[in-house]
């Protein structure tokens, strides 16, 4: 059957064909979907117009049995949703049955088929997000990390010495030299300064 969308959109029918409008298509499911009570209110109130027989023309493939009850997008998670068409496609092919096969199931155990798909879409769709946080929240760290650390440059370009550090070193190298009174309480320069006597002397 040739079927005209007199919508102003584009509008979702409950197997999840979409038709553009004002463009009249052929919708080979008809004869299952035109008994969907929503159907019948579109085509009272002309919303769809009803054209001629398309089965003289080539073949259509079967298309799915979709939806009764559920819209024609449905919302998964926070700014993700699907069609309701994605959704039929996946509940079908977790199912293994033929087009034919999931045509002839009971509405009830079709629709229980569609909620189970939309469950796991929706946690694929959970599992996605976490990923995505994680990876901005490691970026965030990290960048947190490098400001944190990026201070002192040294002279080789990368971090700077420790002062510290360098000042045990010394302290340690002038009491290898036998500096008296040495300690932590000495500057660096003066650490220097002793350290350098302290070898000539050694070297005299």
């Amino acid at each position: 059957m040739k079927i005209t969308n007199n919508h102003r959109g584009p509008l979702g029918l409950p197997d999840g064909t979409v038709l553009a409008p004002g463009v009249e298509e052929t919708v080979a499911n008809w004869e299952q979907l035109k008994k969907n009570t929503v159907v019948q209110g579109w085509i009272r109130a002309k919303i769809l117009t009803l054209g001629g027989d398309a089965s003289a023309s080539a073949p259509q493939a079967p298309s799915l049995l979709g939806s009764n009850v559920l819209p024609v997008r449905i919302d998964l998670v926070d700014d993700v949703s699907v069609s309701l068409g994605d959704v039929v496609r996946c509940a079908h092919t977790a199912s293994g049955l033929s087009i034919e096969g999931w045509n002839e199931l009971d509405d009830t155990l079709r629709e229980a088929k569609l909620a189970d798909a939309i469950e796991q879409l929706r946690s694929e769709a959970l599992a996605s997000a976490e990923v995505e946080a994680r990876t901005r929240a490691d970026a965030a760290l990290a960048a947190a990390g490098a400001a944190s650390t990026g201070g002192a440059i040294g002279p080789d370009g990368g971090a700077a010495p420790d002062p510290v550090t360098d000042k045990a070193v010394l302290v340690a190298r002038a009491k290898e030299l036998g500096v008296a009174g040495v300690g932590s309480h000495w500057g660096i320069g003066k650490l220097q300064e002793a350290i350098a006597e302290a070898q000539k002397k050694s070297e005299g």
